[in-house]
C-alpha cells in the first residue's frame, strides 16, 4: 500500500485507524521512545521502498530528523509506525507482517550502539542471561511500561509488558530479529494482546 492509509474491511484489527487513535488516546507527554526506534521504520521503509517513502511518510511529521539516545513522544511514534505499516504492507503481505518486518530490524539497530553493545557483553553468558535482560533494553529505548520474562523451559519463556503502547507485534520482529542477531537455531515467536496495552509473547529456540 504505496499511500500509506489504512487498511480496507478485513484487515487487522491492529492495522487500523481506529486502533491507532484509540492508543493515542492513552498516551501522555510523559511516554517517551528514544530515536533508534524511528530509525528502525525508516530503514526498512527505505530498504524495501526507497527513500521516497520515508520523505512521503515524514511529510507531515514536523521532525524531520531523530537523534539516536534523544526521546520523543511515543505519539509521534506511533504515527510514522502505522503509516510506514500501511505503505509496507503490500510488499508483505499485510499490515501485521509489515510490522513484524518492521521490528526485526531493531535488535540490530540496537547491538550496534553504545548502548547495544554493553547490552551484547551479557551474551558470553549465554544467551538465556542475554534475553532475560530484555526489559532492560526496553526501558532504555522508552520511558513507558513494564515488562518480564519468565521462563518455561532452559529454551523456551514468555515476554509480557504492561502499559505498552507498541504491538505485540512489535516485540515478535524484535525477538526474531534479536534471536538471528544471536545465531539461534530453529527460533519461533507467537504473540496476543491480552489488554488495551497488555502483551504477552511466547518464544523457544532449539
Amino acid at each position: 500500500m504505496s499511500g500509506g492509509q489504512p487498511p480496507g474491511e478485513g484487515a487487522s484489527s491492529l492495522g487500523t485507524e481506529l486502533e491507532l487513535q484509540r492508543r493515542l488516546a492513552l498516551t501522555t507527554p510523559a511516554d517517551t521512545v528514544r530515536g533508534l526506534s524511528f530509525h528502525t521504520v525508516l530503514e526498512a521503509l527505505r530498504a524495501d521502498l526507497g527513500e521516497e517513502a520515508v520523505e512521503q511518510c515524514l511529510a507531515p511529521r514536523v521532525e524531520k530528523v531523530y537523534r539516536s539516545f534523544f526521546s520523543y513522544p511515543v505519539s509521534e511514534y506511533l504515527h510514522v509506525l502505522y503509516t510506514a505499516a500501511w505503505m509496507l504492507s503490500g510488499k508483505h503481505g499485510g499490515f501485521e507482517d509489515a510490522v513484524r518486518r518492521i521490528g526485526a530490524g531493531l535488535a540490530p539497530g540496537f547491538l550496534s550502539s553504545v548502548v547495544g553493545r554493553a547490552y551484547l557483553l551479557l551474551a558470553k553468558e549465554g544467551p538465556k542471561q542475554l534475553i532475560s535482560n530484555m526489559p532492560v533494553a526496553f526501558k532504555a529505548t522508552a520511558s513507558f511500561g513494564e515488562s518480564r520474562v519468565t521462563w518455561t523451559g532452559p529454551k523456551s519463556g514468555v515476554f509480557t509488558s504492561k502499559k505498552d503502547f507498541l504491538l505485540y507485534l512489535n516485540h515478535e520482529g524484535g525477538m526474531l530479529g534479536l534471536f538471528r542477531a544471536l545465531g539461534l537455531q530453529g527460533a519461533r515467536v507467537r504473540g496476543r494482546q491480552t489488554g488495551p496495552l497488555e502483551n504477552e509473547v511466547e518464544f523457544s529456540w532449539e
